[in-house]
């Protein structure tokens, strides 16, 4: 049993790096290394207007809760409001995705199950220059790697 036992942590505010994902600041809070695989946690900060399309992971299953902002959240063919507060469960090979329809820089928290692809996926999307327009091509390869498909925005 022992060997299955993972290390206890505590995360502080200023613990690690921030990276640009799209145009988002992501934070690694704890790396699927940190849980031997079974979750990936990382913070998100959005800034106003920012968007995530939708999108569906084949092995994961995402939890995220609002810590700030206003969010309209586009879960299989709906969209919701949801603001600080709220917990959202998006389960593999569902479409989902966001946008920050707040007035400033919204911050959400992230739960991936299983992690190791997920946490990839996004080290990948990273690696992208953050200072012009992506590579739609090279984004939509990363995306097929990783088995999550992508579908078309909403109308705005």
């Amino acid at each position: 049993m022992s060997d299955q036992m993972k290390e206890a942590a505590i995360v502080h505010a200023d613990a690690g790096s921030q990276v640009s994902v799209l145009g988002h600041g992501f934070r690694t809070l704890l790396s699927s290394a940190d849980t031997r695989g079974d979750s990936y946690i990382f913070e998100v900060i959005s800034p106003a207007g920012a968007f995530v399309p939708p999108h569906a992971h084949q092995h994961e299953d995402e939890y995220g809760y609002i810590a700030q902002g206003e969010y309209e959240i586009f879960l299989g063919d709906r969209t919701y409001e949801a603001q600080a507060g709220a917990l959202l469960h998006f389960p593999r090979n569902i479409a989902h995705g966001f946008r920050n329809v707040g007035t400033t820089a919204g911050k959400t928290i992230w739960i991936s199950f299983p992690g190791v692809k997920v946490e990839a996926f996004f080290a990948e999307l990273a690696a992208l220059p953050a200072d012009a327009p992506p590579d739609m091509a090279k984004v939509g390869a990363i995306f097929a790697r990783y088995d999550i498909q992508a579908f078309p925005p909403p109308a705005m």
